[in-house]
């Protein structure tokens, strides 16, 4: 597996429009997708995303505390790889938007991801 950089970092809250607040007008973070089901994503850095989950979403117990996900060229070599020198998997490979994403259980029992950003990513997509 090659880790190309920091993908994403993926944070679940209870308070959602306090968070996306927060992240926006006190961090300076510009919001690219924002959701009526409670998922944000606001950009960082050229192709690295702050991802926010609030209360309801399937990604707010995963991510409480933060998630961060590794960029890699292939999710399925990146998976493989995971397997084959026993990490624990959680769930399957997930799909969204042309993200695709793998969650696995690192040192101290935290959890991270690998993740493939689509090619034409998130930052073209314009949103409030």
């Amino acid at each position: 597996m090659q880790v190309t950089g920091f993908s994403w970092l993926g944070i679940g809250v209870n308070d959602f429009p306090d968070a996306v607040s927060f992240f926006r007008d006190v961090m300076g973070l510009r919001v690219a997708i924002e959701d009526d089901r409670g998922v944000a994503m606001l950009q960082v850095a050229e192709r690295q995303v702050l991802e926010i989950f609030g209360p309801n979403t399937k990604g707010r117990e995963l991510c409480a505390p933060p998630v961060m996900a590794f960029e890699v060229d292939d999710l399925a070599i990146a998976r493989a790889e995971l397997v084959s020198k026993g990490v624990e998997l959680i769930g399957d490979i997930g799909s969204w938007n042309g993200f695709e994403w793998l969650y696995f259980r690192g040192p101290g029992n935290h959890i991270f991801a690998v993740k493939k950003t689509p090619p034409d990513g998130w930052e073209t997509n314009e949103t409030a």
